[in-house]
């Protein structure tokens, strides 16, 4: 039986959870290794941006698809998701395929994702440039908890 001066164990945690200012973490989202930049981790940052541009190039460079949305596969909001965790470097790239006028004119379904679905990389670089927009959602995270000082 508990008594009413015992606190119960999720009560008694120290509730001195520091919380992550919004706007570290969009800029840590929309240039990856930013945030960890802005956090003094220069090796982390460097390291974060290199291995996501590069996997992000190098799904460009294999003929991939970055994700789009499409009105007749709702799976496509998956790989547009994820391509879209690569900031600016998605941002970049719809804007080179399809015009400024076309990408706000399309949004969301007739976006063109690039790519050339017979060329022999094409399902190689669509999963480069989803794992490179996943990475980048990881690097936020670990932004995030770096921020908050739950990780070092």
């Amino acid at each position: 039986m508990i008594k009413k001066s015992q606190k119960k164990p999720e009560e008694s945690s120290d509730k001195s959870v520091q919380s992550v200012a919004p706007a570290l973490l969009g800029v840590s989202w929309l240039v990856p290794g930013l945030g960890h930049l802005l956090l003094g981790k220069k090796v982390r940052a460097a390291v974060f941006f290199g291995v996501i541009a590069a996997g992000f190039v190098t799904g460009v460079l294999l003929d991939g698809e970055v994700g789009v949305p499409r009105a007749d596969n709702p799976f496509s909001w998956l790989s547009t998701i994820a391509c879209a965790g690569n900031g600016f470097l998605y941002l970049v790239r719809l804007i080179w395929l399809n015009g400024l006028g076309g990408l706000l004119s399309n949004l969301p379904f007739g976006l063109e994702g690039g790519g050339d679905p017979v060329s022999a990389g094409f399902g190689y670089g669509k999963t480069f440039l989803i794992t490179a927009g996943l990475m980048n959602l990881l690097a936020v995270l670990d932004v995030s908890d770096i921020s908050r000082g739950a990780k070092s």
